[in-house]
């Protein structure tokens, strides 16, 4: 019995301090009950048999207690690999979010911009998007007027009159407004009322104090300002910087080639009966018109190539990471396989999304295959995401058009069959492309409610229809036309005819 209790301080001080110091506990016990086995018992072969015994359980159990030890410290780490992978996750997800948000907030001021010529709707459109997109109270344009060299407020939202009075006649260089004007750079002022470079009473007046401000550029040469602000606290993150500056760059295009439209415009009045002048203004808006899509469709491609190249990539390496850990987790609880397999869900839902996103910005199978691949991949899609159900028909005998061509068609289809979801209520829609001889035809047609049509088409845009009055144009640029068919509960129709 003496030498069984010997086991008890050998396996406390094993569990408190480890293998070491339980065996250097047992040898101590062995020199302490080896003499009194050898010289004072009565049977030795009896006592070397208990004192093995116990050297050896004790041993048993210290091996044991470093096992479980080890065993602890090893699930501990992998505990801290799985957060880790989950905060790496988040942190893809929140970047993943951010990014959706920037792209979608460019597409949709690039859809914006080019669906007028008229340089008031698109500053007041595109001003309307900043402010819904960066939830911000207060949004300003100024355009340089190259003759006084002053910046004029041509569109505010969120501020009084009083403000916008208090502001004529501003110069470059004055200001914040000014200063971004001649640098040409963006600028961040975190607190206006403070900031030694303000010039203006009136903006402490208005209680201003966050502000972004950056310039609005067309051919590398600033044509006006684009102002965000807010009455409180606001740190601008430097996405919500590239973000405004990518926008400011889409306005400055937009401003030029409204300017010069205005410009051929006038000469246009002024020559009316000049029927070669008139045509060669037509070519010259086209060719302008055909630069902004150009630059818009450059955009889309950049910003395509980000996505795939950049976030899709990493969340494809920490996809295949949390499914090594998974394969390799043995000693995981089902809980913690349960909770591993949920983020790897979530990051093939975020994959398939940021595929989508980025297909619909600039589709690969457009430029790979052609237009009639890349229509049925259109309209499986929205059947797909959006449970409109969207028939395709093809007649006559296929060919293919020049890119250009066949990019615009692309996005007629694409616009049209996003007003079917968004506004028509229609449970099915049809696109239909039928090659003639001398014209191939594409209509896009739905059941929905339908709408009251203007007079004329050419007033689209005067009665907020811009995306219609874009496909219009989009559709000139190419020397189609299109046509447009809509009732009130009899549906839409849409026909677009391009020489062959």
């Amino acid at each position: 019995m003496e030498r069984v209790l010997f086991l008890l301080p050998v396996t406390y001080i094993g569990f408190i301090f480890g293998i070491k110091a339980g065996l250097a506990s047992l040898a101590v016990a062995l020199v302490i009950m080896l003499p009194r086995a050898i010289f004072i018992s009565p049977s030795l072969p009896d006592a070397l048999l208990e004192t093995g015994g116990v050297i050896l359980i004790g041993g048993l159990v210290n091996l044991w207690f470093e096992g479980y030890r080890r065993e602890k410290e090893r699930r501990q780490q992998v505990v801290l690999k799985l957060e880790a992978a989950q905060q790496e996750l988040q942190s893809h997800v929140q970047a993943l979010g951010s990014s959706e948000k920037r792209l979608a907030a460019i597409n949709a001021v690039c859809a914006i911009v080019g669906q007028s010529l008229e340089l008031q709707d698109i500053l007041k459109a595109a001003t309307d998007k900043v402010r819904e997109v960066m939830d911000l109270e207060v949004a300003l344009v100024f355009l340089l007027d190259e003759d006084s060299q002053e910046l004029v407020l041509k569109v505010y939202q969120g501020v009084s009159e009083e403000f916008t009075a208090g502001l004529e006649g501003l110069k470059i260089g004055e200001g914040f407004n000014g200063r971004v004007a001649q640098t040409g750079e963006p600028l961040l002022v975190e607190d206006a009322s403070q900031d030694p470079r303000l010039t203006r009473d009136v903006v402490k007046r208005e209680g201003l104090q966050a502000e972004l401000i950056v310039p609005l550029k067309a051919k590398a040469k600033v044509v006006g300002t684009l102002t965000v602000a807010t009455r409180g606290s606001r740190q601008f993150k430097d996405e919500e910087v590239e973000l405004l500056a990518t926008i400011g760059r889409q306005i400055g295009i937009a401003i030029e080639n409204a300017r010069l439209y205005q410009k051929e415009r006038m000469m246009a009045e002024q020559i009316a009966r000049d029927v070669a002048m008139e045509k060669q203004m037509k070519e010259n808006l086209r060719f302008y018109l055909q630069q902004v899509t150009r630059a818009q469709e450059e955009e889309r491609r950049r910003i395509a190539r980000e996505l795939h190249d950049g976030t899709t990539q990493d969340l494809v390496v920490l996809s295949r990471q949390l499914d090594n850990l998974i394969s390799t987790a043995d000693h995981f609880s089902k809980q913690d396989l349960t909770h591993l397999e949920e983020l790897r869900q979530q990051i093939d839902r975020a994959l398939d999304e940021l595929r989508r996103f980025s297909q619909d910005l600039r589709p690969s199978i457009l430029d790979d295959l052609g237009l009639l691949p890349a229509l049925e991949w259109l309209t499986s899609d929205l059947s797909q995401n959006f449970g409109i159900a969207i028939g395709m028909g093809v007649l006559g005998p296929i060919r293919r058009f020049p890119p250009e061509t066949e990019l615009v068609l692309f996005r007629i289809t694409q616009e049209a069959l996003r007003n079917v979801w968004k506004h028509s209520e229609a449970s099915r829609a049809w696109v239909t492309v039928e090659f003639g001889d001398d014209k191939t035809v594409l209509t896009v047609k739905d059941n929905g409610k339908g709408f009251e049509l203007p007079e004329r088409i050419d007033d689209l845009a005067s009665v907020g229809k811009l995306g219609l009055a874009g496909m219009q144009e989009r559709a000139q640029l190419i020397g189609g036309t299109l046509t447009l068919h809509s009732e009130p509960g009899k549906g839409t129709t849409i026909t677009v005819e391009v020489s062959s």
